[in-house]
């Protein structure tokens, strides 16, 4: 078997497999990637992007959308400012509502949810690696924002209220 370059034709499946596992390749059955897709185009909020990209890397989602262009300054440095604030602006903005969308993706499809986005030739990815599933650190910082925002384990933020919510990212 060769190591690199073409595997060898007529060794069998295994050494196309090696031959794979070597190159890092995911070999994902149509079927699977488009009901990612679909459920994708169907559950992302309308006015997020206007165009979005699904592709799957190793064990994880990735999610790139294409914000809305604004004529934002007048030189490309300040133009690349602009985009790369309002990246950040949207990341910001839509925090609960894609912990949401990962969570209810990565328990469907088992496999981690990246998001991204991409504006005037600025692309800035999200959280990679997942949302959290195998980082205690990042556990604790969705904990804490979410209940900062009145969605964590004390349900509407009342120190009163005791309704228990699933911390799985």
């Amino acid at each position: 078997m060769q190591l690199t370059g073409e595997p060898e034709f007529g060794v069998g499946d295994k050494a196309l497999a090696f031959y794979h596992l070597l190159r890092n390749i995911v070999i994902m059955d149509p079927k699977e990637l488009g009901s990612i897709k679909g459920w994708f185009a169907g559950r992302l909020p309308d006015g997020w992007f206007t165009g979005v990209e699904v592709t799957v890397e190793d064990d994880q989602i990735v999610v790139l959308g294409a914000l809305p262009e604004m004529n934002l300054g007048s030189t490309p440095e300040e133009k690349e400012g602009a985009a790369a604030g309002r990246i950040s602006r949207f990341r910001e903005e839509t925090r609960g509502e894609r912990i949401g969308i990962a969570q209810e993706a990565e328990e469907r499809f088992k496999k981690y949810v990246t998001w991204g986005a991409t504006m005037g030739g600025v692309t800035k990815r999200f959280n990679p690696g997942g949302g959290g599933r195998s980082s205690g650190d990042r556990r604790v910082m969705i904990g804490r924002w979410l209940r900062r925002h009145g969605r964590g384990r004390r349900g509407a933020g009342t120190p009163g209220s005791a309704a228990p919510t699933s911390q799985i990212f």
